[in-house]
């Protein structure tokens, strides 16, 4: 796989909790780097349960998603596994059979060629049990508890660790106490180290005389500057009022002295500028903590302005807070709420006591410090109250009430799942140990039932199993005037093998013989179908000519009719059912012969008198140690093989003496165990003949020279003699001499030598002989003649090998010299070329080029070439760079037109400040003089003009009301082709105030709104006004008149003795104005006339209605073997009797449906959807009164099970 680029850029998400890096500087059209439509969500769990992430990434290409865990270790495939469903886009990570372990921050990975994306999920493991019981703590005293909550909001300012600020340039402080208020003075000293408070005084007057000479250079005037501050919405606003003497000026907003990219029309950007006339108002969008610093406002590079955003200003803000929650007596109640910004250190309060994490109250935050929640646990009037969630810098609360039974539950019915055959117990306990209960099966009194039976231990009831059979899987119900409780009974039947002879496969191995039959039969009991699986080495048995593994409803059996060694190994063999899964670990031992010995067998000494071979022992012993070896000899020519010798175990080198000299023979060794001797290792033929001498070996390399040395290597000679090589005999003389000289006195152990001594500038010539028993055999040719110099090596590579410029017949490149390498010097360089269709290189010319650029001339159009450039020197030339070009025939003439689509507008209104930015794009060969006008005129200085590779682009960055024109831009060739485009820009903004607002009464019963004109009008010709009123000084504003392109305005339907307030405001296609209100309102007197008021007589309220659903069903579409709710919300009196029905048929009896009714809220649940619940469902409510029905459909999507 190709290693990443080094290019990092990081993007953000729609996804909160979401990081996506980018890999590359440019994402090409139709691609994009990956992002999560839906990332996983953090769990909760009991131990033994399975625990699923989803995810649902997007990208193209499609990216590959990986999971990965903080705690690492994710190897085990059995608890697991990946897989993406294609059904619903899912890519999922399930984790089986959960342990306390499990417990762990979980990430997701999607990657492509493009970028990465990644995000994490929290896994919480509740445990069950035993293992709950937590020890008992002695609790806070009364004074250590009131110290915490006085201090508790101290607690809160603490944050997560961020990182070290940035150094913060001095400059920018001593800004930041010029623009400061003098009572923040000392604070931002202390900050900042400066502990000379007179000298900053002084030092302060001396910048305010230097900046007020700088700003005289580009500001007419600067005043009402505003520091910065953070809005309930969530934004920072900083603002002042600012004259430019050129408006061309820059103006740059910087934080912590780097300078921040903002937009200047595009509300939703990080940093945006809003500008309206002389005001400058920048504004930071989302604030988080990370956007604490200090901010400069500067023109072109003289601050202006300075001021400081603390982090403890930025207040955490809510996204969904807390609701007010009521419950029963010993239920649970969650509070749940939603942050906007990430708080990890959020305290929850009791009314005004502190919370901590307890089995009382579970306290828990999501990784990206965006959800919190508490759990009250076993609720208690007590518990009653109001709860606060409080960040330090803002906080939420709502209020829990516990309404309490006459008799409740203390421990309720639990879901139980229980092996066939074994005895089983359900219990609940209750507050009152007088109470009566009924017990219930699938909704059925229990009255005599096989095995079964009741019994109450004070206030514990208990139903007695004393062996679960089938018929015993249901749900049970205990149930009592006030209270019920239910649970589930699943009968599991799992594969079950002996116990004892499970514990012999287990721990005693079957042993073997090679060529002997082997059966393993395993039998078993278990709900069928099971599954039964025979692995070797973890790779599953498939049947062949050798081995069968039977497979029958109440065992299996593996059968081997000819077992080998190779069967030796670790057996599994696993059953598995809809209730379970068993596994065993058996092991098989197979014992035969061992192997051959490890070849080939070597010859270590060959004499007239003697041979001595060596082998090495066999790979595989047979099971049993090897014991000893046998040595056989056989003579060429002769058929009987002759035991000569055996050797122990420890030895694998053996000397005959029983040899004749110019005589062959062939060896053989067999390895010995308890089972016998295995297979022979045979050898080549071997002479017993008298000691050779070694054969030449090649001719010595050169490997280094020195001004006095010269290093040499050489190869072992082709033919070693009857013996051992023993050394080297080094042999010189100067080129030309004819008499050899050694170099040593006693023969060199090692294959590498350096000569010294050597006198500097003279060739020398070297050969070498090898020495074994035998003596000195024949020596080797001569190496190549070497000086005794230091040594030059051959250039590196250029650099940088580009093409600068090209045309139809001519190509010409430039290069960078090689990197600089001590003693490597550079005479030259050598150009080269070849045709696409040629594949040899020509020189394109016949000496080295001194200069770093050439160009080559005389190539063909609508060619491919390949170009190489090689650096030289007098070791020859270095390691080419290539590149491969192509020349273009010459372009047609082509006379211009501009390519109009439908984004070209022809009238164009923009908003004052904003950015007028226009590109038009064209076709012409030869590229055209581009010429842009406007109102027939050249463009003002302040527009700019972008043209390249067939586009132009009109640019004015803060656009004027004097900008609103006609604009042309005109294409023009060396033909004469002419070519115009014509375009309208209007320049306006949102309108200002109109003038003071004045009520006359010209007829009667009637009032005349009459205003100053806004000053608008002098540069909008498209704006107008409308009129609002309102009866009352905190009513609602109503239109009145709209479109009103005058000044005056008559409203008719007034009524006697009502106040009237007036507005007006102007508008135009940008937006409204602020209003311009009445300073008093307008009354119309009424006359008082005399009026009497009869009593009624008061009648009680009847408060009886027959049922009404106030939300209906809705459809629902749910994936196969997922947990289906569905809900809808009935009022009536008396409370109406809610029943369901599936297909006309009433669910109330079945058990597999799980039906509540909690304050009118009806729901029913199905744990896992299969195919057969798909159909339409209805809930009846009826009383007294009638009756009300709603009906919706369920569709099941997914695998039909």
């Amino acid at each position: 796989m190709a290693s990443r680029p080094a290019v990092k850029i990081y993007r953000k998400s729609a996804i909160p909790g979401v990081s996506i890096t980018q890999f590359v500087d440019r994402v090409p059209a139709g691609c994009s780097t990956p992002d999560f439509e839906r990332k996983p969500v953090t769990l909760s769990l009991q131990e033994g349960k399975n625990a699923i992430f989803r995810a649902v990434v997007k990208g193209v290409p499609t990216p590959e998603v990986k999971w990965k865990r903080a705690k690492g270790g994710m190897n085990d495939p059995t608890r697991y596994q990946t897989y993406f469903n294609p059904a619903t886009n899912e890519f999922i990570l399930q984790i089986n059979k959960l342990t306390a372990d499990d417990n762990d921050l979980y990430r997701c990975f999607a990657v492509n060629e493009y970028g990465e994306a990644a995000c994490s999920a929290g896994l919480r493991i509740i445990q069950v049990g035993f293992k709950r019981k937590a020890q008992e703590v002695q609790g806070p005293s009364a004074d250590e508890l009131k110290k915490t909550l006085k201090d508790y909001k101290k607690m809160l300012r603490k944050r997560t660790p961020r990182k070290q600020p940035k150094e913060v340039d001095r400059e920018a402080v001593w800004q930041l106490l010029l623009h400061a208020d003098k009572k923040d003075y000392e604070r931002i000293c202390i900050k900042y180290g400066i502990s000379d408070f007179r000298g900053m005084l002084k030092k302060l007057q001396e910048i305010r005389r230097d900046t007020e000479i700088a700003h005289g250079e580009l500001i007419h005037s600067i005043k009402n500057q505003q520091h910065i501050r953070v809005t309930q919405d969530g934004k920072a606003i900083l603002s002042l009022e600012m004259e430019l003497k050129n408006s061309n000026s820059k103006v740059y907003l910087l934080k912590d002295g780097e300078r921040l990219r903002y937009g200047t029309g595009d509300e939703y950007r990080k940093h945006s500028l809003k500008q309206v006339g002389k005001k400058y108002t920048f504004i930071v969008n989302d604030v988080h903590p990370d956007d604490a610093g200090l901010y400069q406002v500067k023109v072109e590079d003289v601050p202006v302005f300075s001021t400081e955003l603390d982090a403890e200003a930025i207040p955490v803000r809510f996204k969904q807070p807390l609701t007010d929650m009521r419950c029963h007596e010993e239920e649970d109640a969650v509070f749940k709420c939603t942050l906007l910004t990430p708080c990890h250190d959020a305290v929850w309060l009791h009314k005004t006591h502190l919370l901590e994490g307890s089995e009382k109250h579970q306290i828990s935050v999501s990784p990206d410090g965006l959800t919190h929640q508490l759990i009250v646990k076993n609720a208690e009037p007590s518990d009653s109250g109001l709860y606060t969630l409080d960040t330090g810098t803002g906080s939420s609360n709502a209020w829990l009430i516990v309404e309490s039974l006459r008799c409740r539950i203390n421990k309720p019915l639990v879901d139980m799942r229980v092996v066939k055959g074994e005895p089983a117990e359900l219990s609940c306990t209750v507050s009152h140990k007088d109470v009566q209960g009924t017990w219930f099966k699938d909704g059925l009194k229990i009255k005599n039932m096989e095995g079964v039976r009741s019994e109450r231990q004070g206030s514990v009831h208990k139903l007695i199993f004393d062996k679960i059979e089938d018929f015993h899987a249901g749900k049970y119900r205990f149930e009592t005037e006030d209270i019920k409780t239910e649970a589930s009974v699943f009968v599991e039947d799992p594969p079950q093998v002996d116990k004892v002879l499970l514990k012999n496969l287990t721990n005693v191995p079957t042993v073997t013989k090679a060529g002997q039959k082997v059966k393993i039969k395993i039998p078993f009991e278990g709900q069928l179908p099971i599954k039964v699986t025979w692995l070797k080495d973890g790779m599953e048995l498939l049947d062949d000519t050798r081995i069968r593994v039977d497979k029958a409803d109440t065992f299996t059996m593996l059968s081997i009719s000819s077992s080998e060694r190779k069967d030796c190994g670790d057996y599994k063999v696993r059953l598995k059912n809809d209730h379970g899964a068993l596994e065993m670990n058996l092991k098989l031992v197979v014992i035969g012969k061992p192997e051959q010995p490890t070849g080939p067998i070597k010859v270590i000494e060959s004499s007239s008198n003697d041979i001595t071979i060596q082998w090495k022992p066999p790979k595989d012993d047979g099971g049993k140690p090897v014991q000893s070896y046998i040595i056989q000899m056989q003579q060429v020519g002769k058929d009987d093989w002759v035991t000569v010798g055996e050797t122990p175990k420890t030895c694998t080198t053996f000397t005959t003496d029983k040899v004749e000299q110019d005589m062959g023979y062939y060896f053989r060794v067999r390895a010995v165990n308890a089972e016998g001797a295995g297979e022979a290792l045979e050898s080549d033929e071997v002479k017993a003949a008298s000691k050779a001498i070694p054969g030449p070996p090649d001719p010595p390399e050169i490997v280094s020279t020195g001004k006095e040395t010269i290093t040499i290597s050489w190869k072992v000679p082709h033919k070693t003699g009857s013996s051992r090589i023993v050394g080297y005999i080094v042999q010189k003389r100067k080129k030309g001499a004819g008499i050899w000289v050694p170099v040593t006195n006693i023969p060199v152990a090692d294959r590498k030598l350096k000569m010294t001594n050597l006198r500097m500038g003279l060739q020398y010539e070297f050969r070498v002989a090898a020495v074994n028993a035998a003596g000195v055999g024949e020596v080797s040719a001569p190496s190549k003649a070497a000086f005794a110099r230091d040594s030059t090596k051959p250039p590196g590579q250029v650099r940088d090998l580009t093409v600068a410029s090209r045309d139809s017949t001519s190509i010409t490149l430039t290069w960078k010299t090689p990197e600089p390498k001590e003693g490597v010097d550079v005479k030259g360089y050598e150009v080269e070329l070849r045709s696409y269709v040629n594949p040899h290189w020509t020189k394109c010319s016949v000496l080295p080029i001194k200069a770093t650029t050439y160009t080559v001339k005389g190539l063909q159009a609508n060619e491919v070439y390949f170009l190489r450039v090689r650096a030289v020197n007098d070791s020859g030339p270095g390691e080419a760079a290539e590149l491969e070009t192509f020349l273009e025939a010459p372009p047609p003439v082509v006379p211009p037109r501009f390519l109009i689509n439908d984004r070209v507008k022809s009238f164009l209104v923009i908003k004052a400040g904003n950015t007028i930015r226009v590109p038009m794009r064209f076709e012409a060969s030869p590229d055209p003089v581009v010429t842009w006008l406007k109102d027939g005129h050249p463009l003002p200085k302040r527009a700019s003009i972008n043209t390249e590779r067939g586009a132009t682009q009109l640019l004015i960055e803060a656009a004027e009301f004097s900008d609103t024109g006609t604009y042309t831009v005109e294409l023009q060739n060396g033909s004469g082709n002419k070519e115009s485009f014509s375009f309208q820009v209007q320049v306006t903004d949102i309108p200002k105030s109109p003038g003071p607002v004045v009520l006359e009464e010209n007829v009667q019963k009637t009032v005349t709104v009459t205003w100053e004109p806004s000053a608008s009008e002098k540069w909008e010709s498209d704006l107008y006004y409308t009129v609002l009123k309102r009866e009352s000084e905190k009513g609602l504003w109503h239109t009145v008149g709209d479109m009103i392109y005058n000044n005056k305005f008559t409203y008719t339907k007034l009524v006697p003795g009502h106040d009237y307030y007036f507005r007006v405001v102007a508008k135009n296609c940008l937006g409204t104005s602020s209003p311009s209100d009445t300073a008093r309102p307008w009354r119309v007197r009424k006359q008082k006339a005399d009026f009497h008021v009869k009593q009624r007589e008061y009648r009680g309220v009847n408060q009886n209605q027959p049922p009404r659903f106030l939300v209906q069903l809705k459809p629902c579409v749910v994936i196969a073997g997922t947990e289906c709710q569905m809900n809808c919300a009935v009022t009536g009196h008396p409370q109406p009797k809610i029943t369901w029905y599936k297909d006309g048929r009433d669910l109330s009896k079945d058990p597999t449906y799980l039906c509540k009714n909690v304050f009118g809220v009806c729901s029913l649940m199905i744990l896992g959807v299969v195919k057969n619940d798909e159909g339409e469902y209805m809930v009846e409510a009826s009383n007294d009164l009638g009756r009300a029905f709603s009906k919706a459909s369920l569709t099941i999507k997914g695998n039909n099970l």
